[in-house]
């Protein structure tokens, strides 16, 4: 496996990901008929804005030994909690390379990153049933915040995860 940081010629690759993530990981936790009308299409016009904002957008990708795109993380600034100035915007793996430890990889070379662009601390939202949020924890994340977002007709519970020193992950 290979991480490198993303170009926008991987904008259609990453709305890929990013569809089967979320039709895989979240399948019994967020409405099949929203999972089923997510748009490759959509996203990949999305992601092509998103990776031409330049430095301030960090974006990752994850690739199998064939160039096969199966994971990605990006993020930048904070978006909320002020005292934290980076957060994660985005996180996925698809399925098959989940839980082999590829995303604490991805995550630490995010903020190696974020580091190096003189960030001290970290966020990350996530939803409250998601067990892939064990990650979290078991680098060191404290649960900060929790709130109720909408995601097609659901609300859901989402919590916030954050590090206070980055340089706690990396350990």
């Amino acid at each position: 496996m290979k991480i490198r940081r993303a170009v926008v010629e991987d904008a259609a690759h990453i709305a890929k990901v990013h569809v089967d993530s979320w039709q895989q990981s979240y399948k019994g936790l967020i409405d099949s008929a929203y999972l089923n009308n997510m748009s490759v299409r959509e996203r990949e016009e999305r992601w092509k804005e998103w990776l031409s904002q330049g430095p301030s957008h960090i974006v990752f990708v994850l690739e199998d030994k064939n160039n096969i795109l199966c994971g990605f993380i990006s993020g930048g600034n904070a978006r909320s909690h002020d005292s934290f100035d980076s957060e994660v915007y985005a996180f996925y793996l698809v399925k098959s390379v989940q839980r082999k430890g590829y995303g604490t990889q991805l995550l630490k070379k995010f903020s190696e990153a974020l580091l190096t662009n003189e960030k001290k601390s970290l966020i990350v939202w996530v939803l409250k049933d998601n067990p892939a949020k064990r990650v979290y924890v078991s680098l060191g994340g404290i649960k900060i915040d929790e709130e109720t977002i909408s995601i097609g007709d659901q609300q859901l519970a989402e919590e916030c995860f954050g590090w206070e020193n980055l340089s706690l992950i990396m350990k």
